[in-house]
């Protein structure tokens, strides 16, 4: 019997993953530029902050949306930074991660049949969980050579009376574009127009450069009501192992259904990450700071080391820490092919270096790959080192 998981894949990064720790098991110097990993520490004081709940002994049943401390941290952050209109802890709830986050979203959300509209491409588990929730991804294409890859114009060409929702990820995995204020305000109004949902990704809203500010599209006139906003402390706070994320949403209907999949689901997130995550929202900011200005150093170094190459063709990422870039035509493939596996499997076989091929993204991946720079800034350089050999 046919089963709505059977059309769930495990994933290609996690292939390239298990192929790359295989070589390193064997003796080999390997290059993780394949996954989003942030490879800092998470700051002292959250980690203090985790040690000193479980010497407390925080280790029984939390409320299942979050312990009111953190729920009320959430709203302060929201409020000061996002300048989202959260009055109320009740509209915001913990998540176990962005991950369950978005399950529970799109879960709460649509109803059998309901299209949403994302980019193509994007980060696969978005288009997976569509699905698991019954709902149909509708790929948007990203066009490069336009001035903004994810615009308005473009969303609007694939709504169709079963358009619930608009799906948003700026900065943007895996390509790191970042739509500016002008074109969110566009999607607002496109979305008032069409009576349509807006679901905000703002996991990387830290991991931006050259100066730019991350607007939430739930803070412009006319989204207050239709957007739900999700957030993640993996990125921010380099506390992806701890798996704390949270929602937002001034829709108390959308709200209730989401609690209702809490009981069903994790009944809560661990209590100890949580006392962390509090100390995150609330401590000091300089770390994520510090490493925003590391990313985009990383960044800068990847770009200097495709600079020249034929081959492959960088987008420049305005935010998150991944590089998208395009194969060139001419480039003579390797085994036989010159798609985008054929790319990565290249660069591990020949190099040891971990990329993602673009095609576990979405159709429009193809003959693209996405770099990881989120690994130490040493994996970086001697990334760049191996690939300009390989590639020249």
């Amino acid at each position: 019997m046919s089963h709505i998981l059977d059309s769930v894949s495990f994933g290609a990064i996690v292939q390239v993953r298990d192929r790359l720790l295989e070589q390193q098991a064997a003796g080999r110097r390997i290059f993780r530029l394949e996954s989003g990993d942030p490879s800092f520490d998470t700051p002292p004081h959250v980690r203090e902050a985790t040690a000193l709940a479980l010497a407390k002994g925080h280790t029984h049943y939390t409320a299942s949306t979050g312990i009111q401390p953190l729920r009320e941290a959430i709203v302060l952050k929201v409020r000061r930074d996002n300048r989202l209109p959260i009055d109320r802890a009740d509209q915001a709830i913990v998540t176990n991660g962005a991950m369950h986050g978005l399950y529970l979203t799109f879960r709460a959300l649509l109803d059998p049949g309901d299209e949403v509209v994302l980019p193509d491409p994007m980060w696969t588990e978005i288009a997976e969980n569509v699905r698991l929730a019954g709902g149909v991804p509708v790929r948007c294409p990203l066009d490069f050579d336009a001035p903004v890859p994810y615009s308005a114009a473009a969303i609007e060409r694939h709504l169709s009376p079963r358009t619930k929702a608009v799906f948003l990820n700026t900065p943007h995995n895996p390509t790191g574009a970042v739509i500016p204020k002008e074109e969110l305000e566009r999607v607002v109004e496109l979305a008032a127009r069409r009576d349509l949902r807006i679901v905000s990704d703002e996991a990387y809203e830290h991991v931006i450069f050259d100066g730019r500010e991350h607007v939430s599209i739930g803070s412009l006139p006319g989204a207050e009501e239709r957007t739900i906003t999700l957030f993640s402390t993996s990125k921010s706070y380099a506390m992806s192992g701890l798996r704390v994320g949270y929602i937002v949403s001034r829709d108390a209907h959308f709200l209730e259904r989401v609690k209702k999949l809490l009981r069903c689901t994790t009944n809560g997130v661990n209590s100890i990450s949580q006392h962390g995550a509090t100390a995150a929202l609330t401590g000091p900011q300089e770390a994520t700071k510090a490493m925003r200005d590391e990313y985009q150093a990383r960044r800068d170094m990847l770009l200097r080391g495709l600079a020249g190459l034929t081959v492959l063709h960088p987008v420049v990422p305005q935010g998150s820490f991944f590089l998208w870039a395009r194969i060139d035509p001419s480039w003579r493939g390797y085994q036989g092919a010159s798609d985008d596996w054929a790319m990565t499997n290249y660069l591990i076989d020949r190099g040891g270096v971990g990329s993602s091929p673009g095609t576990a993204f979405g159709p429009s991946g193809e003959r693209c790959v996405r770099f990881a720079f989120s690994c130490d800034s040493r994996q970086v350089e001697g990334a760049v080192d191996v690939v300009r050999g390989l590639l020249s």
